[in-house]
């Protein structure tokens, strides 16, 4: 497979919309490629090795205790989740046919993906999509879904942007790390109105954008706001709000396709924000 098949194959995936070509060549020589015959196994649950793959060529199956999961095709990744978590594997992959990954190992994920909000934000969907079928599939109970939502919480507080969630009455429900940048500590913004924070005229039009109910195409991307910073913080005094580029959607207890179709049953549970600062140096 030449090295521009590989970067066809690249900007299959869901993310690399967000990537310049640069970097996703970058990304092709920071990384190893692994070829698998067919049968031949990836590697089993309960192993350990810090990487994720993408399929850039072949057919590969993720099963479980000997249930099959999913199918992994040109253009899908996984095993990101090895990256962010020191614990085994929970599930087993091998190649259906004769197949052709790239690994992409820790310091590469670094340098070239986890620091890009949007890729962040396409990797959040496409886990939340995929842990919901594979509860289906699994059916291993509450127990799995606790381990799932402990997943996700040490993705968002590996991420440096500040990132938010607020339920549909406009209360903070949580909040990563990165809320230090404004001075608190996650626990002190917990349960406190969004607009509380908020540094500007909280209009409709704002309240429609930031908090908002949209999912997919129509989601909110990079709208310009300002956050106040905790008055009892050393920060305060120093500076009084900062300015983020905020991107928003909605969170629902349905897949996106059911959101956007009419009359289908859903509950919204509110809003998911990734603010990210690019001017402020923390070294003050």
């Amino acid at each position: 497979m030449t090295a521009n098949q590989k970067i066809a194959a690249l900007k299959q995936v869901s993310f690399s919309k967000f990537i310049d070509d640069d970097d996703l060549w970058y990304l092709l020589y920071a990384c190893e490629s692994v070829s698998l015959q067919a049968d031949e196994i990836l590697f089993e649950e309960k192993s350990f090795k810090e990487s994720m793959y993408v399929v850039l060529d072949g057919k590969l199956e993720v099963y479980k205790q000997n249930k099959h999961i999913a199918f992994m095709e040109v253009g899908d990744f996984f095993g990101e989740m090895s990256l962010l978590e020191s614990k085994p594997r929970s599930a087993s992959v091998r190649a259906v046919s004769d197949s052709l990954l790239l690994e992409v190992e820790k310091g590469a994920f670094s340098n070239y993906i986890s620091s890009n909000t949007k890729v962040v934000w396409e990797i959040l969907t496409t886990l939340s999509k995929r842990n919901r079928e594979d509860l289906d599939v699994i059916d291993s109970g509450y127990g799995e879904l606790i381990r799932s939502e402990e997943k996700y919480r040490r993705i968002v507080e590996s991420i440096s942007d500040l990132i938010l969630q607020v339920d549909p009455d406009g209360i903070i429900s949580y909040v990563n790390q990165s809320a230090s940048i404004l001075g608190y500590e996650p626990e002190e913004l917990i349960g406190k109105p969004f607009i509380e924070i908020f540094d500007g005229e909280w209009d409709k039009r704002t309240k429609y954008n930031v908090l908002t109910r949209r999912v997919g195409p129509r989601t909110t991307t990079n709208m310009e706001i300002s956050l106040k910073v905790n008055p009892d913080s050393s920060l305060y005094g120093l500076i009084w709000y900062l300015p983020f580029l905020v991107s928003a959607s909605g969170v629902w207890n349905v897949p996106q396709e059911f959101v956007v179709k009419k009359d289908s049953p859903k509950e919204f549970l509110g809003s998911l924000l990734v603010a990210r600062n690019d001017k402020m140096d923390l070294t003050l």
